[in-house]
């Protein structure tokens, strides 16, 4: 066998998406499908005082409204946090609740509070426009380094710490510290940075009501894992009754790796509906 170091290897997979003939999550397309759109905050922090969707309902096309008290009834599970770290005491890091609809309170601009289902995504753009939502803007926390002196955002998380973590042995840190003939303080500030995929988040769920089986297809790098957090932590539906499917997928760089709340919502929905669920974001 020839070696495979400075040898030509031919690229299986660039042919159909160089001609324009891949299969993205967005081109995926179910007869009688529904296309969900999501209401969502314009506050980075603001207490819900009422969702009003009296008007919506009644909008042409609209399947149905769900809102945060739906999730709460159906005991649909949180978004979970991803890593697991214990503060230098021992204790386990503080994790806020973050419902895949907000029904309390929303915590960044973009939270999700409600989201309309309609025979098309102009139906659904339109009833979400006479969704109405009734705020009470709270102070936000905008900057990290003044988080801890801040109001408090959860009541159950004091001083909005959630871990304090300790790498290194603080003694002998310490003594190098004070053996030093000169100690320079500089803060680092990190820059903000987004991973930007060509292709945005999409989902498209199928329910097939004479199996209870749920179809997710998402545009993710990771459908094992979206099977896993859907099926044991949001409680959408068993393992055995879910299947998640990535089809062509237009870059990631890690942020599609864990499932996000559309992909809850929409397959949620699908099977509350027992309709079919897309979503797509642009």
């Amino acid at each position: 066998m020839a070696s495979l170091v400075g040898s030509r290897v031919e690229r299986k997979e660039d042919k159909k998406l160089l001609t324009g003939r891949g299969k993205y999550t967005a081109d995926v397309t179910f007869a009688h499908q529904t296309y969900a759109y999501f209401i969502r905050s314009p506050h980075a922090r603001a207490e819900i005082k009422k969702v009003d969707f009296s008007k919506a309902i009644k909008a042409p096309g609209v399947v149905s409204v769900l809102t945060g008290k739906d999730i709460v009834d159906d005991k649909i599970g949180g978004l979970i946090a991803g890593w697991r770290i214990k503060s230098e005491d021992g204790s386990d890091m503080k994790v806020p609740p973050h419902p895949p609809l907000a029904s309390e309170t929303v915590n960044y601009v973009g939270d999700h509070v409600a989201v309309v289902i309609a025979e098309s995504l102009d139906e659904a753009r339109n009833a979400a426009d006479l969704v109405k939502v009734d705020y009470k803007v709270l102070k936000a926390v905008v900057d990290t380094s003044d988080a801890m002196k801040s109001d408090q955002i959860y009541k159950d998380i004091p001083k909005n710490l959630c871990f304090d973590w300790l790498l290194g042995d603080r003694a002998k840190v310490k003594e190098a510290f004070d053996k030093a003939d000169k100690v320079i303080k500089i803060d680092l500030i990190n820059n903000r940075l987004v991973p930007n995929a060509m292709e945005p988040r999409a989902a498209n769920a199928d329910y097939n009501p004479s199996t209870e089986e749920i179809t997710l297809y998402t545009t993710s790098q990771n459908p094992h894992l979206a099977r896993i957090i859907i099926s044991a932590f949001n409680g959408v539906a068993p393992e055995n009754k879910l299947r998640v499917i990535a089809p062509d997928v237009g870059g990631g760089f890690g942020s599609k790796i864990y499932p996000y709340a559309e992909e809850v919502v929409c397959s949620w929905a699908a099977k509350k509906n027992r309709k079919t669920s897309k979503m797509g974001c642009g």
